[in-house]
């Protein structure tokens, strides 16, 4: 995979990402929570028909907002954990009623994965690794040396555990999950700044303490 590029959507700006396959160009769009023009002139420029994929990490509506916009643009297929397909019409799952909008263009997933489950975007491996706690279908991809987190490992931080479907012991158990996966991955989280897993074994309380067996509480 040769290029990742990022754009801050939505007003909790969340991070949305465009991965291509550097062998065949195709490319994937990860979380469209929001609008963004600089995407809008990638997907432009890069040519519609080369999406391949629409990845989403979670279904709250700041990762999910405007997938239906970019499917039509694209005609990508939708990919989601299976543990997570719920969050796509209830709105009390995805957040809609108690933060976000109030309507959120019905879509559908065409691609619905299980723990370890393997897409192929042109000669690029995406790995799907259930990591629950943020919510209880939040999925985590690994792609070369690439690992796309969510919400629920971030820079020096981890997501929130305290709303619906999340869960402080299943966060616990999948930091510990992520910190103990043997490469060094450069860390693109659903908000913030990137960083890298050597980087948050050492400065993140949350994934140290997980690592640990404490109670990251």
């Amino acid at each position: 995979m040769s290029l990742v590029k990022t754009y801050r959507v939505g007003a909790l700006s969340t991070n949305c990402y465009v991965i291509q396959d550097s062998a065949t160009k195709k490319m994937a769009i990860i979380d469209p929570g929001g609008i963004s023009a600089a995407l809008d002139k990638t997907i432009k420029d890069l040519g519609s028909e080369n999406f391949e994929y629409i990845i989403l990490t979670h279904g709250h509506f700041d990762h999910i907002r405007k997938v239906k916009r970019y499917k039509d643009l694209t005609n990508a297929k939708v990919v989601i954990n299976k543990n997570e397909l719920d969050f796509i019409f209830d709105k009390s799952l995805n957040l809609c009623h108690d933060f976000g909008p109030k309507a959120l263009e019905p879509f559908t997933a065409d691609l619905v994965l299980n723990d370890g489950d393997i897409i192929n975007l042109g000669k690029t491996r995406i790995k799907m690794l259930h990591t629950p706690g943020h919510t209880k279908g939040g999925a985590c991809y690994i792609c070369d040396k690439y690992l796309f987190t969510g919400d629920t490992l971030m820079k020096n931080t981890m997501g929130r555990t305290d709303l619906k479907s999340a869960n402080i012991k299943e966060m616990a158990n999948s930091l510990k999950r992520i910190g103990e996966l043997k490469e060094n991955y450069i860390i693109y989280p659903g908000h913030g700044d990137m960083s890298s897993l050597e980087c948050e074994k050492k400065n993140n309380p949350y994934l140290r303490k997980a690592l640990n067996d404490s109670n990251i509480y």
